[in-house]
């Protein structure tokens, strides 16, 4: 059981959240993805996969490495809340580049390749922000939040992009995220990580603003 709350910590972890959120959005098969669904594999890796790969998961992992080496931190679980200032503070950095390459991209190809994901990125961004200040005065659950923001995307993918056709698909996707919730949300309370206002505040803000960023269609 101790090693299933482990696997689950990992694969689930904040830093991963934009690399399923490419897939998840990709997956929908839908007119305003079509572009993206159309390039082959290796064109698909650097166009998309690559700059996200890059700035916000192999990036943020290498800081927390040098971090851990130096003693800034004392364990990649980063359990206390002062020492995740730093780590936050770099992954607003790190997101807001990742959030530039794909937009600099999407210009290059005349706003016709990303569509909506710009939207999900955007609220990634405030929501990096919005961690940043709660933490500085508060614990919150950033695995909670990064799951919820999934959902909240995924849901509002769902619903601005019609037709769609493998809904019956989308439909057990958006279940599976929503168990998904519950199920990341009871791992942080099974190992003390975090108390229900924090695992409840981190999913209800992550559903939130992914939510009204996509089905607003806003991005910056």
């Amino acid at each position: 059981m101790k090693n299933i709350s482990k696997l689950i910590s990992i694969v689930f972890h904040p830093v991963f959240i934009p690399l399923y959120g490419l897939f998840l959005y990709v997956n929908i098969q839908n007119p305003a993805t079509l572009n993206l669904r159309m390039l082959d594999n290796e064109v698909f890796f650097k166009l998309a996969v690559f700059p996200i790969l890059l700035f916000s998961i192999v990036f943020p992992l290498f800081s927390m490495l040098i971090m851990y080496r130096s003693k800034m931190i004392h364990s990649f679980s980063v359990e206390k809340r002062q020492e995740r200032m730093p780590i936050l503070f770099l992954g607003v950095i790190y997101y807001g580049i990742t959030y530039y390459f794909i937009r600099s991209l999407d210009i290059v190809y005349y706003h016709a390749v990303f569509g909506l994901f710009l939207s999900f990125l955007s609220g990634g961004i405030l929501l990096s922000l919005l961690s940043l200040l709660i933490t500085s005065r508060w614990k919150i659950s950033l695995h909670t939040m990064g799951i919820g923001a999934l959902a909240g995307a995924f849901l509002a993918f769902s619903q601005e992009l019609h037709p769609i056709a493998n809904y019956n698909e989308v439909i057990i996707i958006n279940t599976g995220l929503i168990l998904l919730v519950g199920i990341v949300g009871t791992q942080r309370l099974s190992v003390n990580a975090h108390n229900l206002s924090q695992v409840l505040l981190g999913g209800f803000l992550g559903v939130l603003v992914e939510y009204v960023f996509i089905a607003n269609h806003l991005w910056i």
